[in-house]
């Protein structure tokens, strides 16, 4: 990748500046850009190119650029300027979002996209990519599989600008995927514990996981199912309680933490999801994924995915999956076990 120019928007943000130095650690030079002046104290101290633009100039930035890294949320702000203009310029454009519709929104410029030579994907981080992998590998191991359940959970700190975005939206109705149809389901409406890797785990249901849309893409799994792991507080507030809790961390003790996991945290954070598929003959496929702190798997994700789509020259709108399952296990620290049973 070291003859394409990569312009990372978002670039002042927590998740920006460390992919912004990961690609550097490697010789890859990344032009950094954001909404605003802020940006260039990072480019100066990163000594990277800077741009300052809204998404709705972006087509005048991006003429050079092989593939725009959008990591500025919310996507659902940024995401339709910045792909709008990726299509005029045959740039292509990655993202890091990771609900439903957000992935709904991406998937109608499908055929502007192959028509256009270029690769759109969202959810290109953590929040997806080892996810929709297991599901994908989950479902190879049994004949028809019909049903999927996807699990994770991590363990390490947490950005300020994702806090924000997860307290706003602590009771926001999300969907559950049964029989093709996406019918209406509410944060933390049921609990289950999996076992990962020897750990029990305590998870809700979470209805807003992109899982729910882009397992359906990549699997055509009409039946799925979307936990993930929070602290007890969170919990809580996803089933309507400490309201005032809520409340007190979205105006005031937000801003006094940190703005994302410090390096110690990075370094001995994991994360641990669990994909399993089941058919009508009660056959399981079960896929099971240890990997890095999340951050971490992000930018590693996100590099990842970028050296395929120049790899591959594939065009649309894709899935991390649809790139291939196979490198998974390439991955630095990351442990992939797979199994199949009858139920």
């Amino acid at each position: 990748m070291e003859s394409k120019n990569i312009l990372i928007y978002g670039g002042n943000g927590y998740t920006g500046k460390l992919f912004a130095q990961y690609l550097i650690d490697q010789s890859i030079v990344p032009i950094l850009a954001g909404r605003s002046d802020k940006v260039k104290a990072v480019g100066n101290h990163l000594n990277c190119p800077v741009r300052v633009f809204e998404t709705a100039s972006a087509v005048d930035q991006l003429s050079d650029i092989d593939a725009l890294v959008n990591l500025a949320g919310p996507f659902t702000k940024t995401q339709n300027g910045l792909i709008e203009a990726c299509l005029k310029t045959k740039t292509h454009y990655l993202d890091i979002a990771g609900e439903v519709p957000e992935m709904e929104n991406v998937f109608k410029y499908y055929q502007e996209a192959k028509d256009a030579g270029i690769v759109i994907m969202s959810a290109a981080g953590f929040g997806v990519v080892p996810t929709d992998i297991a599901a994908n590998l989950a479902c190879g191991l049994i004949n028809d599989p019909i049903q999927l359940v996807i699990a994770y959970a991590t363990e390490g700190g947490v950005s300020r600008g994702t806090l924000k975005t997860v307290l706003k939206d602590i009771r926001k109705p999300g969907v559950v995927l049964k029989n093709n149809i996406y019918e209406k389901a509410m944060p933390a409406e049921t609990e289950e514990t999996f076992s990962i890797f020897d750990e029990q785990i305590k998870m809700v249901y979470n209805p807003w996981r992109a899982d729910l849309y882009t397992a359906r893409v990549s699997t055509r799994i009409e039946n799925i199912k979307t936990y993930s792991a929070f602290p007890g507080f969170v919990v809580s507030m996803m089933k309507g309680r400490l309201k005032w809790l809520r409340n007190l961390m979205l105006r005031y003790l937000i801003n006094w933490l940190p703005e994302g996991p410090n390096k110690k945290q990075l370094d001995k954070g994991d994360t641990l999801i669990k994909a399993i598929a089941k058919n009508v003959d009660g056959e399981q496929g079960v896929v099971e994924i240890k990997g890095p702190e999340a951050y971490v798997f992000t930018i590693q994700s996100l590099e990842r995915m970028l050296q395929l789509i120049f790899d591959q020259q594939k065009s649309g709108v894709l899935t991390p999956a649809q790139m291939g399952t196979h490198w998974m296990q390439e991955m630095k620290g990351v442990q992939l076990k797979m199994t199949s049973s009858m139920g």
